[in-house]
């Protein structure tokens, strides 16, 4: 089921976008420490952009906390866990099982979406419904915390490029977490093509290219030249 899952996911990315792109420097991690990775929530994909960053490039165990679970259960296996909002009693049985599977296998990481709800991109962050100093103290000490941003751009084809950054690791909520969230999504308003040529980004996952770059008429140009002009 899990490797079922992840090939759905990564073929849906392949299908949606143009490519993955990061941009900044390599995404690297301290090694054997848990990680809660707080990121903006403004696209559908944004899941399973994240999904594919921490499972495919880092390598390392997905947990995500959803509360339509029962909607998606094909999920649970690949870190899935249940947050309905109408059963207090299994959101915390979720969040012990997430520090449950942190202290067991220290490479796990937690996705969290702040805001609580996907909101549209150009109205920007909207206010963080989740209290992140208290989830802090339910998780091991050890945790990390990671700001990670995501941004869906057009490069010029006719799929969308989606964009990922990060900024640096830290040891605990302190209060300027939307701030930090913020720099990173102007960070990637900013990123550009040729960031990729001169290795400001790189390419996390090549995704279908669209007909205008896989279509090529030009041999049937005379004919339709001659069709467009007849009198």
């Amino acid at each position: 089921m899990r490797q079922a899952a992840t090939r759905m996911i990564v073929g849906d990315l392949r299908k949606a976008f143009r490519r993955v792109v990061w941009v900044g420097d390599p995404p690297v991690l301290p090694p054997g420490r848990p990680v809660v990775i707080y990121a903006n929530h403004h696209v559908y994909a944004d899941s399973y952009l994240l999904f594919h960053l921490i499972t495919q490039v880092l390598e390392r165990p997905f947990l995500v906390w959803m509360e339509a679970w029962d909607k998606a259960p094909m999920f649970g296996p690949v870190g899935a866990l249940p947050f309905p909002a109408e059963d207090a009693r299994q959101r915390v049985q979720t969040i012990r099982e997430t520090a449950r599977r942190m202290e067991s296998d220290p490479r796990s990481i937690l996705l969290l979406y702040p805001e609580g709800r996907m909101g549209v991109p150009e109205a920007g962050l909207a206010p963080f419904t989740a209290d992140l100093p208290r989830l802090a103290r339910l998780l091991p000490d050890s945790v990390g915390w990671w700001p990670v941003g995501v941004r869906t751009s057009w490069w010029g084809q006719s799929r969308p490029t989606a964009l990922l950054g990060a900024g640096p690791i830290h040891d605990a909520p302190d209060g300027e977490e939307a701030n930090r969230l913020g720099t990173l999504l102007r960070q990637l308003e900013a990123a550009r093509p040729e960031n990729l040529e001169t290795g400001l980004a790189r390419v996390l996952l090549e995704g279908t290219p669209g007909p205008d770059e896989r279509w090529n008429l030009s041999p049937l140009a005379p004919w339709f030249r001659r069709w467009t002009f007849r009198a």
